[in-house]
């Protein structure tokens, strides 16, 4: 069946045409796709109000190539992001460099390649192609040493990461996708619905194009575009893409002011109807668009805060209220701060590195304890951790008579705690398990964890709140990357051990909630 594209710009009535043709094939079991999880939340809330709560399925790309290769019967595993890291470090490792042998040697080289690749898949680029595209690019001259590496560096990964048995997630979308196209008729007639878009890869336009002209799948997608307008021209490719995907011409939505609340509709329509326009009429804005400055990171957060409080005081919902930060993660100290002095309910992820946690931090200084060159204060670090010790007034005595005997290692630190105090024998266990080889030693690092992270709660059948559940998540991620070494176990030292698990990310804080004000990131906010 033929794509159907719903275009115009920003609260012309685009969500209300697709989600209502979304409602009415609700028989069908139809599949709603969105960016984000956010999204996925909200829209679920939002048909769920509008009595859509059996048959609606709301799922973001990840999920549809997941329903799409067990259709079409594609099985494979799918590596994790430290998986794909680690894959990515044995094919660097694998090639004989010249011209990006001191790049290699870089902290971020890794990374930048896992992006590399992931950039490629995405673009549906096989390895014989972007070889040909890059020694045309860089024809014989002193370009081609460098081109021939960047190749080889893509198909190396992809060989490694078929040796190991995986799929990373942008390649097992495509396979799922070339399977499909095998066997169209197994997806059957479920109708797909995308929403909430501005931008697609050419992987995701591909799964259009596949679903409705080789499996005959009903597709609409809402996009937020409008011909001549300088603010859409960055939308313009995908716009022409979707179009010729299409044998109809797509619905043009006209732009109206009725979906903006009345007090700011004239200046809000005013303001995105100028957007980016040279010699606009000046309006006066009123109540509806404010500039706050302010003198400082803290006073800027604290000024914000103040708006937000007048307006939960006013009786609007915390779940009507976003906060948006170009970098939220930067603000997230300060916003926990000063949104909890001013008593403000907020939801706000970040990312934190696993060494950052208090479960990481301890943890670590026991690894650098037992197995690296670890100091006075690693051995400290694992002490403190929270639960380690009852009384925690034993951890300061011996910061004491460490600074008066001047001890500068673990091992010295050990022995000073050891004439008054108790063995630790877990520094022990590390090493005997790391002389019986990388396996046993990630078995004793998991048992560690496990006993690093319940010490707190021991027999208390405790309900994890706040900070103590950023301590869970911490450990979740641990153990699961553990779990996740054991196939990876024999490229291990402790030294490269210690840090992958040192540059494990964490997610922490709240998903969005009616309940919460929302603290995200731009594009996170579109919901």
């Amino acid at each position: 069946m033929p794509l159907r594209l719903v275009t115009g710009p920003a609260n012309s009535g685009k969500a209300g045409v697709l989600l209502d043709a979304y409602r009415s094939r609700l028989h069908e079991e139809p599949i709603l796709v969105v960016p984000s999880f956010e999204a996925v939340e909200h829209t679920q809330r939002e048909l769920a109000d509008g009595g859509a709560v059996f048959g609606a399925s709301v799922v973001r790309f990840k999920w549809l190539f997941k329903e799409i290769a067990d259709r079409a019967g594609h099985r494979s595993k799918v590596a994790s992001d430290l998986q794909r890291k680690l894959i990515a470090e044995r094919a660097v490792a694998s090639l004989e460099l010249s011209a990006l042998a001191r790049s290699a040697q870089r902290p971020g080289f890794v990374e930048a390649a896992v992006r590399l690749v992931g950039e490629l898949e995405r673009s549906m680029v096989e390895p014989s192609r972007f070889t040909r595209a890059l020694r045309d690019w860089a024809g014989d001259g002193p370009r081609r040493t460098y081109a021939d590496e960047v190749a080889a560096l893509y198909a190396a990964y992809l060989r490694r990461l078929a040796e190991a048995g995986l799929a990373d997630e942008d390649l097992f979308a495509w396979r799922a996708l070339d399977a499909l196209r095998r066997d169209a008729r197994a997806w059957g007639t479920t109708p797909v619905f995308f929403y909430g878009f501005d931008d697609f890869t050419p992987l995701e336009l591909d799964a259009m194009e596949t679903l409705s002209r080789v499996a005959g799948a009903e597709v609409m997608v809402s996009l937020p575009y409008e011909r001549g307008r300088v603010a859409y021209k960055a939308v313009a490719r995908v716009f022409e893409e979707l179009s010729a995907l299409s044998p109809e011409p797509p619905q043009e939505l006209p732009a109206v002011d009725e979906h903006y609340a009345a007090k700011s509709r004239d200046a809000l329509h005013h303001l995105e109807r100028s957007l980016f326009v040279d010699k606009v009429r000046r309006r006066k804005p009123g109540e509806a668009v404010r500039l706050l400055a302010a003198g400082g990171q803290r006073a800027e957060v604290e000024l914000v805060a103040s708006e937000v409080l007048a307006l939960l005081r006013s009786g609007t919902e915390p779940g009507d209220v976003a906060v948006v930060y170009r970098d939220p993660a930067a603000y997230a100290s300060l916003v926990g701060q000063v949104f909890d002095a001013y008593g403000i309910p907020f939801a706000l992820s970040r990312e934190l590195p696993f060494g950052h946690t208090s479960v990481g931090r301890g943890l670590l200084a026991l690894l650098r304890c037992a197995l690296l060159d670890g100091s006075e204060a690693d051995l400290l670090a694992y002490l403190r951790t929270p639960g380690k010790l009852e009384n925690q007034a034993l951890a300061d005595r011996l910061e004491a008579e460490v600074r008066q005997d001047g001890a500068e290692t673990a091992e010295r630190a050990r022995e000073l705690w050891e004439l008054r105090r108790w063995p630790l024998e877990e520094i022990d266990a590390l090493r005997a398990a790391a002389k019986d080889g990388p396996g046993r030693l990630l078995r004793e690092l998991r048992f560690q964890l496990e006993r690093l992270f319940s010490a707190p709660y021991v027999r208390q059948a405790r309900l994890l709140d706040g900070a103590e559940r950023e301590d869970a998540r911490a450990f979740e991620a641990a153990a699961s990357a553990l779990e996740q070494l054991r196939g990876f176990a024999g490229d291990l030292d402790a030294a490269h051990l210690h840090d992958t698990l040192a540059g494990l990310g964490v997610w922490l804080g709240e998903r969005a909630q009616p309940d919460r004000v929302l603290v995200a990131r731009p594009e996170h906010v579109r919901a």
